[in-house]
Parts: C-alpha cells; structure tokens; sequence
C-alpha cells in the first residue's frame, strides 16, 4: 500500500472508498438480521459490498504488486459484485434467479482475462471487460425499474428512474471506456493506471458508482417497506383482500365518478351461511381455509375495475362502479352458484358452504356511502330470512321486508 508521503488524492480517495464499503456490508448485514423477508436479499448485498471494497484494495496496491494477475483479480471482483447485487435484486421480486448466466457470463470473464493477460493484448482484455460490466449495469438498472414496476405504482416510475439512473450512468461510462481504448489504445492503456489521469477518473468513476447503486439499493428497500406497512394497513392479513378502510376509500372514489358520469354504483354484502358451524365442527384452521377460498373465488370473478373486501367478520363487500342493477344481481347469482358448486375440502373432508348476497345499486340523488351498506345489509338480512343460499336485492327506496316463509334456496329475488 502506498505510504502516507506518496498517498495522492486518489489514493486517499479509494482508501475512504474500502472503509464505506465495510460500512455498508455491516449495515446490509444488520439489514438482513432485522428484516426476515429481505434477508436472503441484504446477504447478497453485504457481499456486493464486500467485493467492492476488496476490488479497491487491490487496484490501490496494483503498483506495489506488479503484473496484470492483480487488475485480473480486480476485475473479476467487480464482476462477482454486480453479479450478487443483481441475483439479489431479482430475490426480492420473487423471480428466479439466472444462475446459469450469472456463472457464464463470469466464466467468460475469466477467460478474457486468462486469454488477453499478456501487456500487449491488454487492449482487448480492458474493452472486453468493459463491456461486460456495462452490460451488468444494465441488467441491473432493468432489475431495479422492476422492483418498483412490481408494486403497480404509476406515481412511482419516476422514482423508478432516479433509482436506477446510476446503474445506466456506469453502463454509459464503460461502454465509452471500451470504444476509447479501442480507438487509442497506446493512449488510454499506457494512462490505466491509478497514478495516471486515465486510471485515477476510472478508479473515481467506479466509486462514485458503486456508492450510487448502494444508495439505489437502500432507496428500493425502504420503498419496499413503505409499501408493505401501507398494505397491511389497507388489506387484511388473513385473506389478503382490502380491508373495511380500502373499501371505504374505494366507495368515496367512486362515489365521486358516478355522480360526475351519471353512472350507477353498485354493492354487494356476501355472507357465509352458517359459518359458526364450520368453526364448532372442523376447527378455527379449517374457517380460516374457507374465507381465504372464499376470497380468491370473488378476485377471481369481478373486474379489474371492482373491489372485493373483507367487510368484518365471514362478511365481504363486493364494489361494482357502472353496474346496474340487474348487472349486480346477476354477478351475485354467479357469484352464489360458484361458491356451492366449488368443493370446500379441509384435512380430507368436504365442508359445506354456502353463502347469502344482499345487492343494492345507488343510481341518482345525493350519495351516501351508510345509506349504500344498509341497504345490501338489509338484502342481506332479507335473504338469511328467506333460507339462505340465495340472493336478495333491494331497491333503491327499501321498504321494510314482510314476514316471510321465503323462496327456495339458490333463488333470487327483489325486495
């Protein structure tokens, strides 16, 4: 290593560079012990950091250890960085990770070194490199657009950009780096060296990107765990569906739209018919099984543009925008038929279920989201009273229903 009297701002700087990089393995490691969903994510990142800084110190004593062996080592180092901070990225989106290519593409860099190491082929060996890592970079700005792409958030691909901008900057920089020195290789080779202009703007170029796609990568975790405690505050953890307060805002919105358009906005309470049976008879686990098939069949089957919700309890809220009447009641006769024609099964043994819909449509005058609810409530009642298994719609000025012995089940009817 360089001593304290021939220490020049480069070096200096990539010495600051070894220290932040230990820095961020230790917090990328403290990350991973207090985040068990990001673990496997924050280890890949400690080691990206790891190598980085390992990279530095063997380009730093580069001088003192003569022969292209240590820039090899370096560089492969580097590669072996970006090739951990992308398997992570794609760890944290849940996709799976192309180790196939990941050891190819360090393979082949390998073999640009071993095959190039000689001074006078040194050209190829820096162009070659060059555009490896530049194409890593842009993986890796592909894998960060995708992070934030995952989340379906459209007021976020700005963020999304900024994110990844390091990662197409380095790109940029490398495939530069390639063309010059195979335009002026005399040049830029007798120049790559740390003590020289050429090498100390690549050894500053490297470590300004390097901390930027660090940066980056703390941008999309805090991102991600903004959106989680969003989600959990808005979806309910048992079944995954929006929760009575997404259900609320999702009516307000829409509210808005129907009296702005004209268009009808229509409701649906759907009910698990005697649903304390299914807990008393097959236990806690198998209800929980039974509202969470209960929900994927209501996802499955409504618009992109409606909202399914865990209202309370074994009760959902179906939110239909532009839905009239006679739409509701016939997704919600659907809706109906499906649930009593899919097998409920819980440790081998069939679990009846049925469930009960109350439908309710606000078409004109003033809006009002309890007057909405009471009235698919009050189908709701009307049609638990009527037998159960069958749907209920009210009309838009309900009336209080009569004594009745009620229609036979898997019936729909207008109250």
């Amino acid at each position: 290593m360089a001593s304290l009297e021939t220490l020049s701002a480069a070096h200096a700087t990539l010495l600051v560079g070894i220290l932040l990089e230990c820095f961020l393995a230790l917090g990328w490691l403290i990350a991973a012990a207090l985040l068990p969903p990001m673990r496997a994510a924050a280890l890949h990142w400690a080691g990206f950091a790891l190598l980085q800084g390992g990279a530095f110190f063997l380009y730093l004593n580069s001088a003192n250890w003569p022969g292209f062996s240590v820039l090899a080592a370096s560089n492969m180092l580097l590669v072996s960085a970006l090739l951990l901070q992308l398997r992570g990225l794609h760890l944290m989106t849940g996709r799976p990770p192309a180790d196939l290519v990941f050891l190819t593409l360090l393979v082949l860099t390998g073999l640009a070194q071993w095959i190039w190491l000689a001074p006078e082929q040194a050209m190829w060996r820096i162009a070659a490199v060059s555009v490896l890592t530049g194409g890593l970079c842009a993986w890796n700005a592909v894998a960060l657009l995708h992070c934030i792409r995952q989340e379906n958030a459209r007021s976020h691909r700005l963020l999304g950009l900024l994110m990844s901008a390091p990662a197409v900057f380095g790109c940029t920089l490398l495939v530069l780096r390639a063309l010059f020195v195979l335009l002026d290789p005399a040049q830029i080779i007798r120049d790559d060296r740390l003590d020289q202009s050429f090498g100390m703007l690549a050894a500053l170029g490297w470590l300004f990107l390097s901390l930027s796609m660090a940066v980056a990568l703390m941008g999309v975790v805090l991102y991600k765990l903004q959106h989680k405690l969003s989600e959990a505050a808005t979806h309910d953890a048992l079944t995954g569906l929006p929760n009575r307060r997404a259900a609320d805002d999702f009516m307000a919105q829409e509210a808005l739209r129907a009296q702005r358009h004209g268009t009808p906005l229509s409701a649906l309470m759907v009910d698990i018919d005697f649903f304390k049976k299914v807990n008393d008879q097959h236990g806690h686990a198998a209800g929980d099984h039974v509202l969470q098939t209960l929900a994927r069949l209501l996802q499955e089957r409504i618009r992109a543009t409606d909202l399914a919700s865990r209202w309370g309890g074994e009760e959902f809220l179906v939110l239909l925008p532009d839905t009239p009447p006679t739409g509701a009641l016939e997704l919600a006769e659907q809706l109906r038929q499906a649930v009593q024609s899919t097998p409920f099964v819980w440790q081998q043994k069939a679990v009846p279920v049925t469930v009960s819909i109350g439908a309710a449509t606000w078409s004109s005058g003033p809006f009002h989201a309890n007057a909405l609810i009471a009235q698919a409530d009050g189908a709701l009642y009307q049609a638990k009273h009527s037998g159960r298994n069958c749907v209920c719609q009210a009309s838009e000025r309900p009336e209080v229903p009569a004594p009745s012995t009620g229609p036979a089940p898997g019936s729909a009817i207008q109250i």
